[in-house]
């Protein structure tokens, strides 16, 4: 890489946008077409299998079917294939996944109603991804560069051979990925489910009454489908085989904080008693029918925020998951700012709720534009925790000094400066 040149980003938005295309003509065709009656858990796991079948062959393609540098893999075999090392390395993942569903089964939360699809998914993803699982030990087993890493060492743990335990830092870096991976999917899935749900309306609304009267409904559902489809996929296909390893985790109490407050059950609390600032109705309440072509203006605005942000979580193609470092992104809408999805969802917000207009008075507008706000200084500090814990990564730096030179607000107090003189 030149000096003071953009970094290569990790994906390619191409592809990326690729299997956006995919992704959004499956889902639609699964929710609309003859197969309408799928459950929406169904065609979930439909769509994500082709949302990463498309990105893993593309990407396949484009590093020309050699493996990244940086996954810790070889590309040829190194060594003779050590069957009892393999099942030691599937014991430790199956000692990890018994932790992972012991928490599920002890803790309330995941006994909701929310979270049925969640189990639905697994049960229909578990034929799959157990022979797949078992494949693909077998194939990296000659072709790890260290054979005895983290699943060895937790197989062999769970085997009662204390001495080959993994370190402090190694356990650590471990366990707060899985812990990223078992809170996260869960949640992911159930949104997307939901959102398959929405889909269903709109289309129901569409054949009722035209495409037009609900064109802006299906274009803001779309950004979010796809936002969260590309989210079940980077959670589920974590793989050194396509370089989506997590790299690093952040381990501050001020990173996982910040994060988790954004997400039920956390946010369930914060949004309905803390910072519930969307009481007074959305942006159409206001606009329509005294001020439509304002309102038709401000709307546009609003699908233009919503889609930066859905291409924001596209850009990541697998490598999406919150706390972890899986491959500096530095295309699509990365190229411009270092925080494209925050900027956009924080921004429509405002325009959705409106928050300072208020039928009931000046007060109470700005008290909520006052909790909308601490709910963006919640995603400020998100963005400082995240750039703290990706700056560990020299390709990081240079791409936030590529940014401050070369990103859009850059460029816009150029122009400024430009226009002034």
């Amino acid at each position: 890489m030149a000096p003071g040149s953009k970094p290569r980003s990790a994906t390619h938005f191409g592809i990326n946008l690729c299997a956006l295309i995919v992704g959004l003509a499956t889902v639609s065709g699964l929710v609309h077409g003859m197969l309408g009656d799928l459950e929406p858990v169904v065609i979930v796991l439909i769509t994500s299998a082709a949302v990463g079948l498309v990105i893993a062959a593309g990407e396949f393609a484009w590093r020309r079917g050699a493996l990244a540098t940086d996954t810790g893999l070889s590309g040829k075999a190194l060594r003779r294939l050590d069957p009892a090392r393999v099942l030691t390395r599937l014991w430790g993942l199956l000692a990890t996944l018994a932790v992972i569903a012991l928490a599920y089964w002890i803790f309330p939360e995941y006994h909701r109603e929310f979270y049925a699809p969640f189990w639905r998914f697994l049960r229909l993803l578990a034929p799959v991804a157990v022979p797949v699982a078992v494949l693909y030990f077998l194939w990296s087993d000659t072709r790890l560069i260290e054979p005895r890493e983290s699943y060895w060492r937790i197989g062999r743990c769970a085997l009662g051979r204390f001495a080959d335990r993994p370190s402090g830092p190694e356990l650590r870096a471990y366990a707060l990925g899985w812990l990223v991976k078992a809170f996260f999917l869960p949640l992911m899935v159930g949104y997307v489910v939901d959102q398959v749900k929405e889909l269903r309306l709109v289309f129901a609304a569409m054949a009722a009454s035209g495409f037009v009267p609900h064109s802006w409904h299906l274009i803001f559902c779309f950004a979010f489908m796809g936002d969260l489809l590309f989210c079940v996929v980077g959670y589920v296909l974590t793989l050194r085989l396509f370089a989506s390893q997590i790299r690093s985790t952040d381990s501050t109490v001020s990173g996982w904080l910040v994060a988790l407050v954004c997400y039920q059950p956390f946010y369930s609390v914060i949004g309905a008693y803390y910072l519930r600032y969307d009481e007074s109705g959305d942006w159409a309440h206001f606009f329509y029918p005294a001020t439509p072509h304002i309102g038709d203006t401000w709307g546009v605005c609003i699908l233009v925020l919503v889609s930066v942000y859905g291409l924001a979580t596209v850009a990541f193609g697998l490598r999406f998951s919150n706390l972890t470092h899986r491959g500096i992104i530095t295309s699509g809408p990365y190229r411009y700012t270092k925080h494209p999805a925050y900027l956009a969802k924080n921004l429509s917000w405002w325009l959705i709720s409106v928050p300072f207009l208020n039928s009931a008075g000046v007060v109470p507008a700005l008290r909520h534009c006052v909790m909308l706000a601490l709910l963006n200084g919640i995603y400020f500090l998100r963005a400082k925790t995240e750039e703290r814990h990706l700056s560990r990564d020299p390709v990081y730096v240079a791409y936030q000094e590529w940014i401050a030179t070369h990103g859009l607000i850059a460029r816009a107090r150029r122009w400024f400066r430009g226009a002034a003189t």
